[in-house]
C-alpha cells in the first residue's frame, strides 16, 4: 500500500472542502470559490475598446487613442472593471500577502476566454514584477496567474501544451503602482529584453491594464524579438 500517497491524496480532499468549495468572499458552501450573489458586485467590462479593452460607454470598434497611436498589440481582453470587488480582491491579494484571492478572478477569465471561443497561443508570457515589489510581495502575480490559469483550462484543452517566453527588465524603474500617470508613459520598450526568439503569436498575461503603458512597452519588447503578433489577457482594466 502507497502510504504517502493515500495521505497526500487525504490531505488534498481536506484542503478541497475546507477552502476550495466555498466562497472566498462571504465563505458560502458551494462547488467554486465565488458565490453568485458576489458574482454580482464584479463590473464587467462589456462594452470596451476592441483592441485595448479600454471601457466605453457603448460598444466601439477602436477608441480615441487606439486610432491615434495602435498599441503594439493587436488585441487586449479584459472581463472585468478595476473597480469594486474586482479592486478589492486584487489590492489584498498583491498588498496583503493573500494571492489566493486571484483565484476567483482567474476562474472567471478562463470562462470568459473559453465562452468567447478566443484562441489560445502556444507561447505565453507574462509581465515581469518590478524588483522592489517582487521584495515587498515575495511572489509574482503575474507569473501566479499564468500557472493557475493554464490550469483552469487543461481542464477543457487537456492537451494544451505552452512554451514559456521570458521577459526580463533590464532598466531599474519603480513600481507602475506607484507613478502618475504621466511617469507611467514614460515606460519603454527600452526597460525589457526577450532573451528568446518567439517565431509564433504569444500571450502576455497581466493583472491590471492601467494606462496600458507596461503591456504596450512589453508586447513592443516581444515584437522586436520576432513574435508576429501579440495578445493581452487580463483580469482588469481600469476605468
Amino acid at each position: 500500500m502507497n502510504h504517502p500517497y493515500l495521505s497526500t491524496t487525504l490531505i488534498n480532499k481536506v484542503y478541497k472542502r475546507l477552502f476550495l468549495n466555498q466562497c472566498y468572499v462571504c465563505g458560502f458552501k458551494q462547488e467554486g470559490c465565488l458565490c453568485s450573489s458576489c458574482t454580482t458586485f464584479l463590473k464587467r467590462n462589456d462594452h470596451c475598446c476592441d483592441r485595448c479593452a479600454s471601457p466605453t460607454l457603448s460598444p466601439l470598434a477602436l477608441c480615441g487613442e487606439c486610432q491615434k497611436e495602435p498599441p503594439s498589440f493587436s488585441k487586449a481582453i479584459a472581463p472585468f472593471e478595476y473597480e469594486g470587488l474586482c479592486r478589492a480582491l486584487i489590492t489584498k491579494a498583491k498588498f496583503e500577502n493573500q494571492p489566493h484571492l486571484l483565484r476567483p478572478l482567474i476562474s472567471q477569465l478562463a470562462d470568459h476566454i473559453l465562452q468567447q471561443n478566443q484562441p489560445i497561443p502556444k507561447l505565453w508570457s507574462h509581465v515581469p514584477t518590478a524588483t522592489s515589489s517582487l521584495i515587498e510581495r515575495g511572489f509574482c502575480q503575474t507569473e501566479f496567474m499564468s500557472q493557475l490559469l493554464l490550469k483552469h483550462l487543461r481542464c477543457y484543452h487537456p492537451d494544451l501544451k505552452i512554451e514559456l517566453i521570458t521577459i526580463e527588465r533590464i532598466k531599474a524603474n519603480q513600481a507602475q503602482h506607484t507613478l502618475a500617470k504621466r511617469e507611467r508613459h514614460k515606460l519603454t520598450h527600452k526597460h525589457f529584453y526577450v532573451p528568446q526568439t518567439p517565431s509564433e503569436s504569444v500571450l502576455l498575461i497581466d493583472d491590471v491594464i492601467t494606462t496600458g503603458s507596461t503591456v504596450n512597452a512589453c508586447a513592443k519588447a516581444l515584437t522586436l524579438s520576432g513574435a508576429p503578433n501579440v495578445t493581452v489577457w487580463a483580469l482588469a482594466r481600469t476605468p
